[in-house]
């Protein structure tokens, strides 16, 4: 069988090795995984299956069209990759979340709302231009300067959030990430990691997720409500996997091929 596996050029740079180990587990079950970047062309024999994690919904689309499998599917990339339409899927669906305010070009009269609130970019990820608005002066110049359209969001308990890793729609592990010095809590920003069981509330609600939203490989970010709680932040499709290796023993990429594999053998057992 033949796979294809994609990143951004710049996530591929930051993720070699990771992709290296999907590869090499990948031929394990038969599978030659080919890598490449998501401005490159693709190979003109089509593949069995897609590993997208170039956060673009294209790579998956018309693939799956076809009946080829990709890993995440195409609407999970496209709804998480989007911040906004993340918090409308979830509003959706009733799933508690962060309430969230998207500040566009055309934008006049400002949602009513109470500082301090948090601006996010609609695209960003590993807590990458997140800003926390503390005052009027600050949000006045967050309006000006700050390249539209971008998202407020009330902000949660500070310096706290639990990412939920999935694999193949279960619950694969939880970290819980803080921080002391910094809002943002984020594993690539400093923050401290610790292995942790997610209780039943917070169960509940990656079910939630999971059920309107099939997850073969990603990571669901919990935060905990200032008045008691909990609600999700951000789904990441790309999920990354340093903590998993650097704090616990367990093996992603080996894990994740693993699924896929069986996967991919139970669809082609199936009748036709």
């Amino acid at each position: 069988m033949n796979g294809w596996l994609i990143y951004q050029p710049q996530d591929l740079l930051r993720n070699r090795w990771f992709a290296a180990e999907l590869c090499k587990e990948a031929a394990r079950y038969g599978i030659r995984l080919q890598c490449f970047t998501a401005d490159a062309d693709a190979p003109q024999e089509l593949p069995d299956c897609i590993i997208n994690r170039s956060r673009e919904a294209r790579w998956s689309m018309p693939y799956e069209a076809q009946g080829i499998r990709c890993f995440n599917r195409a609407a999970v990339t496209a709804i998480t990759n989007d911040k906004l339409r993340t918090y409308a899927f979830l509003q959706q669906h009733g799933i508690p979340a962060a309430p969230t305010y998207c500040i566009d070009c055309e934008t006049q009269n400002l949602p009513s709302y109470s500082l301090p609130m948090v601006a996010k970019p609609l695209d960003g990820h590993g807590g990458e231009g997140v800003e926390w608005i503390a005052d009027a002066a600050a949000l006045e110049r967050i309006l000006r300067h700050k390249k539209r359209p971008f998202l407020l969001q009330a902000p949660m308990v500070r310096g706290w959030d639990l990412r939920v890793y999935l694999l193949g729609g279960k619950i694969y592990h939880g970290m819980l990430r803080t921080s002391s010095s910094d809002f943002r809590s984020n594993y690539s920003l400093g923050g401290s990691v610790q292995s942790i069981s997610p209780d039943n509330e917070i169960c509940r609600l990656i079910e939630q997720v999971q059920s309107h939203l099939p997850l073969d490989f990603a990571g669901i970010d919990v935060l905990r409500h200032p008045d008691g709680g909990y609600v999700i932040g951000e789904i990441e499709d790309a999920v990354g996997c340093r903590m998993l290796y650097q704090h616990t023993s367990l093996q992603p990429a080996a894990d994740y091929m693993k699924e896929i594999a069986a996967q991919l053998s139970r669809s082609s057992d199936a009748p036709k």
